[in-house]
């Protein structure tokens, strides 16, 4: 059965970030969430857990949602998935539930999937912001071609340009004073990351 590859797991990470008390990132959700995005009726309110455990329950998760990706009846067209398109499809599965992914792949082609992708960004009827910027990550992920050894390739991009599904988020913290506005496409240094600190700290010292 095929994997998540390492590239798959960032994706993730990213966007579902780690918390290791449950919360709920909508109210209207049914059961909390915990650790990488983890959901069901087994979090509690008010639960909380180690790194640790957070590590583990993806591992064990991922593994129940590779399968649905895995598995025919949900993705008529797994065997003819490159590594990037089962890692993108694994993603949108652990955000989005094995039943829109049953939607988004029955009866399309692998054109017509990535055609669709993009829509599946409401909750409870309202466009989300974040779910905007992970299907659109998610879409980038889908097309973009793997190396004969299957990894994905390394692609060069411009550092001064933000990704589309970073362009809403990098304005809103360029114009609040985080970032200066240049390079939003490079690697942050400790450093750099150490001035962002700073700066938010002070943001909340200001607002307290």
């Amino acid at each position: 059965m095929r994997k998540i590859s390492n590239t798959g797991i960032a994706l993730i990470k990213l966007f579902e970030g780690c918390k290791l008390t449950a919360y709920k990132p909508v109210q209207t959700e049914k059961y909390w969430t915990i650790g990488w995005g983890h959901y069901g009726e087994d979090v509690k309110q008010g639960q909380k857990i180690t790194q640790a455990q957070a590590d583990a329950m993806l591992i064990t998760d991922l593994a129940k949602y590779e399968a649905y990706v895995n598995n025919p009846s949900y993705v008529p067209v797994t065997d003819k998935l490159t590594q990037n398109q089962f890692d993108a499809l694994t993603s949108f599965c652990y955000n989005t539930g094995p039943g829109n992914l049953k939607s988004l792949c029955n009866g399309r082609t692998i054109a017509q999937i990535a055609d669709v992708i993009t829509k599946y960004n409401k909750s409870s009827g309202t466009v989300l912001k974040g779910l905007v910027r992970r299907r659109q990550a998610e879409l980038d992920l889908f097309n973009t071609k793997d190396s004969k050894e299957g990894k994905p390739l390394t692609q060069e991009r411009d550092i001064n340009v933000p990704s589309k599904w970073a362009e809403t988020v990098w304005e809103e913290v360029t114009k609040k004073g985080y970032f200066d506005g240049t390079r939003p496409g490079a690697q942050i240094t400790r450093e750099e990351m150490a001035v962002v600190v700073s700066r938010l700290l002070n943001n909340v010292v200001q607002k307290g």
